[in-house]
């Protein structure tokens, strides 16, 4: 346990040290995605249209035991 908290004192430093080279690069120019967000949000109907189909289905499935249990 002694030899490793010796070599972790040695090498952290210099851990540390290509840590801040490599956050110092990090602030590279900006990504655009405005194309992106533009396409998830024309995506949006589709899928709303989709959901309330499923929905539409699930209470009608739903509908039909209800009435069907009520009538025997």
């Amino acid at each position: 346990m002694n030899r490793f908290v010796t070599k972790i004192r040695r090498f952290a430093p210099a851990a540390a040290g290509g840590a801040l080279v490599l956050a110092s690069q990090a602030h590279a120019a900006a990504v655009d995605v405005s194309a992106v967000t533009a396409d998830i949000a024309a995506q949006a109907a589709p899928i709303a249209a989709i959901g309330a189909a499923v929905l539409v289905l699930v209470v009608g499935v739903k509908a039909f035991k209800w009435v069907r249990a009520a009538m025997s």
